[in-house]
């Protein structure tokens, strides 16, 4: 093929990507195969309309794609993308010799069974707080792990199995921490791990630095709902399990949902370390309550102390979740009245001789 192109057709030419993986979509789109894999191989720039459209609906129908750039004019950030929604991976390729290696690599990683059950001892890629004290390197070894890839940044790998596949990494989530661990913490894959000294102490600092910090400490807040009255207490402990007393404490109550309305009602001490109050439920819906419970310091400023959340819900009348028209009780009052059930609409509109006369001047 390249000894029919002239030098004029070979400088021409142009890497075209989105017509290469329209056509890969529509042959493999109507094949049937338990994996289906693309390889999208370039030396160069392409216009990107339409490549990620192309590539979601490649990946909607469980097509993955891996990218491989050969030289140094290709353009990184579209190949990345690319493989970010394919599913697939990113090669960059000086030297063309390489290039048996890759796709060799890549029919090994399609081929395989996800479930990877071989003896291995995890190695650390990443930095991580709780593993303080936990020389993961003398870890014996787990028997088995999924295979999967790791997902793009801000995505933190922290161990590895020699393969370089992820066997336990973290992301972020608005406040929180998502974590993936791919082998198991059973006696199948990690038996060798239940028996490890540092077993407990490892989980345990993953566990302790990834949950939930509470800034303020949550009282129960209960609620008992009798004939439209609602009637809300907190029982407030310390630390040590003594009554909080003195606390400044206000319930408020949004809703119905999804309106914000709201309204603030004091909570009043009864007891030792008891707050109630009681309020009426004058609509229908779901509302949400919150309580903030303050102590007044020695400067006379009110510091937060802890917070309560409940939630309650006013249902609506047991005959509004009825469809059907209640016959009896309208042919008691088509009886009592005088009238017809289910009349027919020449019988609704007939006036029985009865009529009404009305005059309208039609000029001054």
């Amino acid at each position: 093929l390249l000894a029919r192109l002239d030098d004029r057709e070979i400088l021409e030419g142009g890497t075209e990507i989105f017509p290469a993986l329209d056509a890969a979509f529509q042959d493999l789109s109507v094949v049937q195969a338990r994996k289906k894999h693309v390889i999208l191989l370039t030396d160069g720039k392409a216009p990107t309309a339409g490549i990620r459209e192309v590539v979601q609906s490649m990946a909607a129908e469980a097509i993955t794609v891996t990218t491989v750039g050969l030289g140094g004019d290709v353009d990184d950030g579209l190949l990345t993308m690319i493989k970010d929604v394919g599913g697939g991976r990113f090669h960059k390729v000086p030297d063309p010799a390489s290039l048996p290696k890759i796709f060799t690599t890549e029919t090994e990683v399609v081929s395989r069974q996800a479930a990877q059950e071989d003896w291995f001892q995890v190695q650390q890629s990443g930095p991580a707080g709780f593993l303080a004290g936990v020389d993961v390197s003398g870890a014996p070894y787990l028997h088995g792990y999924v295979s999967t890839r790791m997902k793009p940044t801000p995505a933190q790998e922290i161990l590895v199995a020699p393969t370089g596949e992820p066997i336990l990494a973290r992301w972020r989530v608005g406040t929180g921490w998502t974590l993936a661990w791919t082998s198991d913490i059973k006696n199948r894959w990690s038996v060798e791990w239940l028996r490890w000294g540092n077993f407990g102490q490892f989980f345990g600092q993953l566990a302790r630095e990834h949950m939930r910090v509470k800034h303020r400490r949550e009282f129960d807040l209960h609620t008992e709902v009798q004939g439209g009255e609602v009637h809300a207490f907190v029982d407030a402990f310390t630390g040590d399990e003594r009554f909080e007393n003195g606390l400044d404490s206000v319930l408020q109550v949004v809703g119905p949902m999804p309106s914000q309305e709201k309204r603030d009602l004091p909570l009043r001490q009864t007891a030792p370390g008891r707050y109630e109050s009681s309020f009426t439920l004058d609509r229908y819906g779901s509302f949400l309550l919150r309580a903030e419970h303050r102590r007044l310091d020695d400067g006379g400023k009110k510091t937060a102390v802890a917070v309560s959340y409940g939630h309650i819900n006013n249902p609506y009348p047991a005959e509004f979740s009825r469809f059907e028209p209640d016959l009896p009780t309208l042919a008691r009052i088509a009886d009592a009245t005088g009238g017809r059930v289910d009349p027919t609409p020449p019988q609704v509109f007939d006036a029985q001789g009865e009529k009404i006369e009305y005059h309208e001047a039609l000029w001054p």
